[in-house]
């Protein structure tokens, strides 16, 4: 990352923002470029501006973030939405679960500290994984099964061509294994020629969509 990382920081307490603006500052190439408590307005503020990554508090002036970033998706698309790392005070599965639902795949809890934030932007702004299909598969069946069959997207899956098909089938027969070792193997990344074709932010996004459409358990 050579060039100036640009980040949006929103936290409804000035407190927090100025110390994670200390954290963001110790590097060279990361700049605030964007510093407020999370206004409806600041929507419009980071769609109209030049944002390569935003840190967003779960809980903002407007409401939830995980809101926030929704109504920020659907204001300027969800492939042109910039990576978001969401904070928050303490861990919360339910909170990880939907926040990767809405394409933010870099969760920090307060406890986790500054290297794990910093880290966490670092991996947002080149698009990485932070989890394996193993942890993302326990985080989803932690939670009580939610059916959203999204028509529209299936059907939008069913025309994909046979190589990316083919990938999918393979996911799902691990997903339905449930082998810790084959699970933790598996590289999200692989799936980014679908995440491309789909309206999804990235393969956690597309493997939600997916498992609550009911096609991870089709046979």
């Amino acid at each position: 990352m050579g060039n100036s990382v640009r980040i949006a920081l929103l936290d409804p307490d000035a407190d927090v923002r100025s110390g994670r603006r200390m954290i963001v500052s110790s590097q060279s190439n990361f700049e605030v470029v964007l510093d407020s408590d999370g206004q409806d307005s600041d929507v419009s503020a980071v769609a109209n501006g030049l944002v390569d990554i935003i840190i967003l508090d779960q809980r903002l002036a407007s409401g939830p973030g995980v809101l926030f970033y929704e109504t920020l998706r659907s204001k300027v698309g969800i492939k042109q939405a910039p990576n978001c790392v969401l904070t928050a005070a303490f861990n919360q599965t339910a909170l990880q679960v939907l926040a990767l639902e809405v394409g933010i795949n870099q969760v920090v809890f307060l406890e986790q500290g500054a290297e794990s934030l910093l880290r966490a932007i670092r991996e947002g702004v080149e698009g990485k994984s932070p989890l394996s299909l193993s942890q993302l598969r326990s985080l989803v069946l932690s939670e009580e099964p939610k059916v959203q069959l999204d028509v529209e997207f299936m059907r939008q899956v069913t025309k994909l061509p046979e190589k990316l098909a083919s990938k999918l089938r393979r996911l799902r027969t691990l997903w339905k294994k449930g082998a810790q070792q084959q699970l933790s193997g598996y590289v999200l990344e692989d799936l980014d020629a679908v995440v491309g074709r789909l309206p999804v932010r990235n393969a956690e996004e597309l493997i939600i969509r997916l498992y609550r459409s009911g096609f991870m358990n089709d046979e």
